[in-house]
């Protein structure tokens, strides 16, 4: 069985939705915002981008309400959040029901939850803490690439893979990186490389 298609399944949402009713959508982190903001533009029919454009406009992101309650200076990786509230360590794969399961998780037992003590210290605001920085990674048997940015890792790409002749311009790099990105998200190879993303402490 084939999975739909990005137009029938944001046509299908719509048709789902309680039209006589206020939604919210909840995601952790703004990698679903950029999602969003790609997909609109292979999108066809009009119910499927009404759809998408709910979801968008009401689209909430929770690692925000979860810094404030803990009062963190930084965001905090889901699987460190669901892994203190069931009191043991988490693996995350990083599976998109899985991870819709655990933040649903998460909102249900911080909604009446009062925090008198941080449980995540090194996070705390006022922690004498270096900046995180994003780290992009390219990996292919025992080769691994490290790139401060996606903007950094499309110039690898099109200094490595395009062809004599092809264009290289704002608009080749901008698709270079939309490829990287999806790449990442679905857990695809593109140019022969798995594609991460992380963080790091700067010194």
């Amino acid at each position: 069985m084939r999975a739909p298609t990005a137009d029938e399944a944001f046509t299908r949402l719509l048709e789902w939705l309680d039209k006589t009713s206020v939604v919210s959508f909840y995601c952790y982190g703004d990698s679903d915002a950029h999602f969003l903001e790609r997909t609109m533009r292979y999108l066809h029919t009009f119910e499927a981008q009404l759809g998408l454009s709910v979801v968008k406009s009401a689209l909430i992101d929770f690692s925000v309400e979860v810094r404030k309650h803990f009062s963190l200076k930084h965001s905090i990786a889901l699987k460190k959040v669901i892994s203190y509230y069931r009191g043991e360590n988490v693996e995350q794969n990083h599976n998109s029901l899985t991870d819709a399961l655990f933040l649903k998780e998460i909102y249900e037992k911080s909604r009446n939850e009062v925090v008198t003590e941080c449980p995540f210290p090194e996070y705390q605001r006022g922690a004498n803490l270096p900046k995180i920085k994003r780290r992009i990674c390219a990996v292919k048997g025992n080769l691994k690439m490290e790139f401060s940015s996606f903007g950094k890792a499309a110039d690898w790409v099109m200094s490595e893979f395009l062809a004599i002749g092809d264009k290289v311009n704002d608009k080749t790099k901008s698709k270079v990186c939309s490829r990287i990105m999806v790449a990442f998200e679905k857990g695809r190879p593109y140019c022969g490389f798995s594609w991460s993303v992380g963080s790091h402490y700067q010194k």
